[in-house]
């Protein structure tokens, strides 16, 4: 957190230095103000100016002096560097992203009519078929830029609560929420149409986080730590053939546990946890590795292939 001090009026206020340390109130016009950029409303530095007026709960309120107006935007200027801090540079790309290290969930409950609660901290309490559903309205919402696919991608993980629900202890299976639906995210979406477009693209950009979490995430499993992000890494295994056809991603792998019967029919493993889908995907992986390398370190098998 950056303090910013008025000495001549006794005011101190905190200033984010990134999406991960904003309340809940500034994580939603911060990314309001984010989606205006992104759909070219208003320029980068527009967002800037106008997010030390969210950041720090002030409001313009036009004294009629000229001189004092001038000092006023001129301080806002100057403040509104420290919004710098919320984007890093892309050399590939030439330009700056939002930075996204976070995968604490800032809007946890949002309220159309009724209370709808969302993932908790680290997607723990969210279920292999609502991640796999969401992957593809957040790969149709980075193709198209259409709103509605931000809608479905909230709608996807905003539910009830349970009728009852109390919750004893901490437990990454304890899910307040109604179980998931495929079918109802469609009239979840409905009832959520009216919401600020700062909440769903918050979402998506908290989502966009969790993404690049999982290609560094590591768990712990009996005591022994296991690194996720080799799910993600490309080690150029057996034949260098790649096919003409486009590939169907995680749906692929869905269809793949369903028929393994691993955790069961179809239904079932969609209502798995998805860390518990991860850890099953580790270990497959790892035996294909631990195998290629074995393959190796045998000088008859790699004569043979």
């Amino acid at each position: 957190m950056h303090i910013v001090e008025i000495p001549e009026a006794d005011i101190k206020v905190y200033f984010p230095e990134h999406l991960g340390e904003c309340s809940k109130e500034q994580y939603i016009n911060m990314c309001r103000l984010l989606f205006k950029n992104m759909t070219d409303e208003i320029s980068y530095e527009e967002l800037k100016t106008h997010a030390v007026y969210y950041l720090m709960n002030m409001k313009r309120v036009d004294g009629g002096v000229i001189e004092i107006e001038n000092k006023k935007l001129e301080n806002v200027l100057l403040l509104s560097e420290l919004a710098e801090g919320f984007f890093e540079k892309v050399p590939e790309e030439n330009q700056k992203k939002i930075k996204l290290y976070f995968i604490n969930n800032p809007i946890y409950k949002i309220t159309a009519f009724r209370d709808y609660y969302g993932p908790s901290d680290e997607f723990n309490n969210v279920k292999f078929g609502e991640y796999v559903d969401a992957l593809g309205y957040y790969a149709d919402f980075n193709q198209t830029k259409e709103l509605h696919y931000l809608k479905m991608l909230t709608a996807t993980f905003y539910r009830e609560k349970k009728p009852f629900y109390k919750r004893f202890g901490k437990s990454y299976m304890t899910d307040s929420r109604i179980n998931y639906s495929s079918e109802r995210s469609s009239m979840i979406c409905y009832k959520l149409r009216f919401l600020n477009v700062g909440v769903f693209y918050g979402f998506y950009l908290l989502f966009a986080s969790f993404q690049k979490y999982l290609t560094t995430a590591k768990l712990y499993v009996q005591g022994v730590e296991i690194d996720v992000s080799v799910l993600y890494k490309d080690f150029g295994l057996g034949s260098n053939f790649k096919s003409s056809l486009p590939g169907i991603g995680i749906r692929s792998i869905q269809y793949t546990l369903a028929e393994s019967g691993i955790f069961g029919s179809l239904e079932d493993l969609r209502q798995i946890p998805l860390w518990e889908v991860f850890i099953r995907l580790y270990d497959i992986r790892k035996r294909d590795l631990d195998a290629y390398e074995q393959l190796k370190s045998n000088p008859t098998n790699v004569a043979n292939n």
